[in-house]
């Protein structure tokens, strides 16, 4: 597995830790927008965050270290935020969906790096964050949101743990690499 990318990458986390947390925020702030207002925003979020697991790809593949499911990561991100941003006619239930397939692939990717990290790494944050990634995504595809009041403040909500999960993985990171 590619353990070694999330010892190397500890700034990538708290990057995206802020963009997450920043997302969030604005979700539980205005939880009256429009539609086409936060599929724009969810759009924009996968982008950015596509684009950044695809820089982290090229920068590991250069330097030689493991980058498939950095790549893979990143091209669904960027996929799903395309959809969301060039089709904003799509239903409420349809953006619900894709936000849940988003979290289950999201929640499976990081469970499966969390087996593969050494102990004392934040292997255990990771799992379990990947865990509650991939019950919210199912959660999504079985109950899609009802209004886009609710459905704003669910994902704001999972952004927030979102970012929890990113902030303490990069840190845990920054540390090992300070000790390294």
């Amino acid at each position: 597995m590619e353990a070694g990318i999330v010892l190397r990458s500890g700034w990538t986390y708290v990057l995206r830790g802020i963009l997450a947390l920043a997302m969030g925020v604005l979700f539980l702030a205005y939880p009256g927008a429009t539609l086409k207002t936060f599929i724009v925003i969810a759009g924009i979020f996968l982008l950015v965050d596509g684009v950044v697991n695809l820089i982290r790809s090229l920068v590991l593949a250069a330097n030689r270290i493991p980058w498939g499911w950095t790549l893979v990561w990143g091209v669904a991100g960027l996929l799903l935020g395309t959809v969301l941003v060039r089709h904003t006619e799509f239903t409420l239930a349809f953006a619900a969906a894709l936000v849940g397939i988003w979290a289950i692939f999201v929640g499976i990717v990081e469970i499966a790096l969390a087996l593969d990290l050494p102990p004392l790494s934040g292997r255990g944050f990771l799992a379990a964050f990947g865990s509650i990634s991939l019950a919210f995504g199912v959660a999504m595809l079985a109950l899609t949101a009802e209004t886009v009041y609710a459905f704003m403040v669910v994902v704001g909500i999972f952004l927030l743990a979102r970012s929890t999960m990113n902030f303490i993985i990069g840190f845990y990171v920054l540390r090992l690499q300070r000790q390294g």
